[in-house]
């Protein structure tokens, strides 16, 4: 998921004889990597102020890894972004043989498959304060909201 600070400028006004003037805002834009566990209705996330890289979804992978019930087998839904392929064989092999976990990609164009969509959507659209956020109380914000997953916001997938 990707949060901005704050939304373009869709409209603006300016007095009568005057030429319309933006003042800049500096950009502050974050993304987010998530895991829903979708049985406990919980979720794992992580913020990040640069692009995501493979190798930082493969520590995030790790992490969901990790924290997966010993024993039963977890199956990590993704689309078909680029970062999502191409992780070293040896790692899926572990990740299968140690703690049961597999990887499922989605067919391409197929969002409504994955349940952490309509999160991500309720996050951006419902739940957020509709604020324009600096980029050192961004994180914190961010933070909060995701962290109030099944206390304070919840989806109900039934």
């Amino acid at each position: 998921m990707r949060l901005a600070a704050s939304a373009p400028v869709q409209r603006g006004w300016s007095p009568i004889g005057q030429p319309h003037q933006i003042v800049p805002q500096p950009h502050c834009r974050r993304s987010v990597l998530g895991a829903l566990d979708y049985g406990a209705n919980t979720l794992i996330h992580q913020i990040h102020s640069a692009s995501i890289k493979r190798d930082t979804l493969v520590q995030f992978l790790e992490q969901v890894a990790q924290a997966a019930e010993p024993g039963k087998p977890t199956v990590v839904v993704l689309d078909n972004a680029k970062i999502h392929y191409g992780i070293d064989e040896a790692i899926l092999h572990r990740w299968l043989v140690d703690r049961r976990l597999l990887l499922l990609h989605l067919p391409a164009y197929s969002p409504e498959l994955n349940l952490i969509e309509i999160v991500w959507k309720h996050a951006k659209y419902h739940w957020r304060r509709f604020v324009t956020w600096t980029k050192e109380p961004i994180d914190a914000e961010i933070a909060q909201l995701l962290g109030a997953y099944g206390s304070t916001f919840e989806v109900r997938f039934s």
